[in-house]
């Protein structure tokens, strides 16, 4: 029933969900490790979740989210998700956190041995960036491990699997999650029993590779603001639709950025000094873009004050109906936004805004805000009131988000049409297209 529930979220809060490979799993019953990169905090293991609708999975989790609150840790058991400390993480010792993991693996080898499915992810945080970080070997030592109590009769897959979001911090996108070919870990035993660490390298060497080919992996951090924008801006659709791909569809999009990036990999390679000046002139120029407020689409379209005029008429006239809006739905927007203050050792999040927005909607507006009222209102004998009242919430509510997000795309159109150094910021970025067209050519 709550995979049932979330799933109708899911569908709710992205635009389009595209599920790939869910064929290679091996049917429950099998002990299955699904490992996979992390990418945007508690919303991997829900997508994962909503995604195997045959089984119930169990995840391998941060383990200072279990230290809130001893409801919400029962709550997070009932989920089937198993704390993990973290040394690097938690501010403990290496000895202390495998200590406090002892019970934590033990059960987890228990569940696979009896058949059952986890959920790892073996980079133990998740990334703040497109690209695959270091793989513990820990998830292979425990299957391993498991496989070696059952006198290694049993067989055990890991399965390899890959999120791509089009956007991180915002509802209403695209997202994919595609699954790779399992390996039998049966094919090692005979090697494990001898070489333990090889068996266990040679296996991660196959489960990082196939993650790499699901997933976009841009290994250039010194210029990753300047391809990023570069990619998910107008000249990331016109290459994409240049190489015969579809821009619309996530899983043709990826495909393009994953050749345009190789592009310019390969371009760096063979002319190190030539692309490096130009990566790091791309690099200036979007970070002027982001410092002034705006963002790659708006100095590539070089709007004018007709379209301003005509995005501050909209917003003057949607006016009351956002008002409507937020008074109604006020907490599901302002919760998210105060729970996203939150900083951890210290710091601040940004791949938290996502993860706050969903798990508010799953765990407290949908269930309080909406569903509540409306049963009430329905048992009161007022039907027409609540069968209104359940349609209407979600309407504006998206609405409201919606309102907000074009807002901000005006306050950029605002800042571009009223600015001193716009047409300068849109002639240097034609004249580095111009020269990465040429480079990827």
């Amino acid at each position: 029933m709550f995979r049932g529930f979330v799933s109708i979220i899911n569908k709710a809060y992205y635009r389009r969900i595209q599920y790939i490979g869910l064929e290679n799993i091996p049917r429950d019953g099998n002990p299955v490790v699904l490992a996979g990169n992390h990418q945007n905090c508690m919303m991997d293991p829900l997508n994962v979740e909503a995604a195997l609708s045959d089984r119930k999975p169990y995840c391998l989790t941060r383990g200072d989210v279990f230290k809130i609150n001893g409801i919400i840790t029962r709550f997070l058991y009932w989920l089937g998700l198993l704390p993990v400390t973290r040394a690097s993480f938690d501010g403990v010792s290496i000895t202390k956190s495998k200590e406090s993991n002892k019970s934590t693996f033990s059960k987890a080898e228990e569940y696979l041995g009896n058949g059952n499915t986890l959920i790892i992810f073996p980079e133990a945080a998740h990334q703040d960036k497109r690209w695959l970080g270091y793989f513990s070997l820990a998830y292979l030592t425990m299957s391993f491990q498991t496989a070696e109590k059952f006198n290694f009769s049993k067989e055990i897959y890991v399965v390899p699997f890959a999120h791509h979001y089009a956007n991180y911090f915002h509802p209403f996108y695209d997202f994919l999650l595609q699954f790779g070919t399992p390996i039998a870990l049966s094919q090692y035993y005979e090697l494990y029993k001898t070489k333990p660490r090889t068996a266990m390298r040679e296996v991660n060497e196959k489960v990082e590779e196939q993650i790499r080919s699901m997933m976009l992996d841009i290994t250039d951090l010194d210029h990753y603001v300047g391809i990023d924008q570069l990619r998910t801006g107008p000249y990331g659709a016109e290459f994409a639709r240049k190489c015969g791909f579809d821009p619309e569809d996530l899983s043709e999009k990826l495909k393009a950025d994953k050749k345009l990036v190789a592009g310019l990999e390969a371009a760096s390679a063979s002319e190190p000094e030539k692309t490096k000046s130009l990566l790091d002139r791309l690099q200036s120029l979007e970070t002027k873009i982001m410092e002034n407020g705006m963002r790659d689409w708006v100095v590539a379209e070089k709007p004018g004050k007709k379209e301003l005029a005509l995005r501050i008429l909209a917003l003057v006239a949607l006016l009351p109906l956002f008002g409507l809006s937020v008074a109604v739905t006020w907490p599901a927007l302002l919760i998210p936004y105060l729970l996203g203050k939150i900083k951890v050792n210290g710091k601040g999040d940004l791949l938290f805004q996502s993860t706050w927005q969903f798990g508010t909607t799953v765990l407290i507006t949908a269930p309080l805000l909406w569903i509540l009222p409306a049963l009430i209102l329905l048992f009161s004998g007022a039907i027409f009131k609540a069968l209104a009242f359940f349609i209407a919430y979600p309407l504006l509510l998206t609405f409201a988000v919606k309102y907000k997000m074009f807002f901000v795309k005006t306050k950029g159109v605002w800042r571009y049409v009223t600015g001193g150094n716009s047409e300068k910021l849109s002639d240097e970025r034609r004249a580095i297209i111009e020269e990465i067209d040429k480079t990827l050519s």
